[in-house]
């Protein structure tokens, strides 16, 4: 019950938001006042589930993509420690819907083989759902209303600063 009422509060904080600082008239398209998203991580070398990164191997010069809505928003190269970092551009208020009700995922899309030839055998496609940096998805002692305020200060500071931090959950071998 939480999720609903969750996404509700940040529906209405969003549109709020966005309406006090976008631009008006002709030049405001469908973007949110230049705010850019973007996403950072770090591919594991691995198959599984909830693969905790920092227990295995990284997977360097993996290509990554982010998908939203089943839509290609971005895409990179993880470097030679297996980092990367998305830059999705600047968000309008779709895509802003769309990560807050959890539609959008990075996927590997380099084969696992080329990290470790022992996984060329292995049948799927790393992906991680993705959050904004700063949410927990939980609410602890106030039932959700603290995930829900840590989440509304993620966004105003990205409206505010121009950029949403956003990060990969848990990758796993789907």
């Amino acid at each position: 019950m939480a999720t609903p009422i969750r996404n509700l509060l940040l529906a209405v904080f969003l549109a709020v938001a966005v309406s006090g600082i976008a631009p008006h008239g002709a030049e405001a398209g469908n973007a949110v006042s230049n705010v850019m998203g973007l996403v950072t991580g770090i591919v594991p070398c691995s198959t599984g589930s909830s693969i905790n990164v920092a227990s295995v191997p990284a997977f360097p010069n993996a290509g990554v993509q982010m998908l939203c809505a089943g839509r290609v928003v971005g895409g990179a190269t993880a470097d030679g420690s297996g980092a990367f970092t998305i830059n999705m551009g600047t968000l309008n208020a779709t895509m802003l819907v769309s990560l807050l009700g959890n539609q959008c995922r990075v996927v590997v899309t380099t084969p696992l083989a080329a990290c470790d030839v022992s996984l060329a055998g292995v049948a799927g496609v790393l992906t991680a759902p993705v959050q904004l940096l700063g949410d927990s998805g939980g609410g602890g002692a106030l039932g959700g209303l603290g995930g829900i305020i840590g989440l509304i200060v993620q966004i105003l500071g990205g409206l505010l600063g121009n950029i949403i931090n956003i990060i990969p959950s848990s990758f796993s071998l789907v």
